[in-house]
């Protein structure tokens, strides 16, 4: 008896994974100096994943 579902979620575990660990690798090389960011962050869903981004200071456009 074989399972051909199987393989395809072994190797989508795996890749999980990889990127798991290559994001660990990136947060404990980057500083962790939070006092820098004052501005603040929004939310935003991207490729059905969830990004944090600084947001945009309201521009003061005014018409002469």
């Amino acid at each position: 008896m074989s399972f051909p579902c199987c393989s395809s979620c072994v190797v989508v575990l795996a890749q999980q994974q990889e990127q798991n660990i290559s994001h660990q690798k990136q947060c404990r090389d980057m500083p962790a100096n939070y006092s820098q960011n004052t501005g603040k962050n929004s939310t935003v869903v991207e490729n059905g994943r969830v990004v944090v981004k600084p947001s945009q200071p309201p521009t003061n456009e005014t018409s002469s």
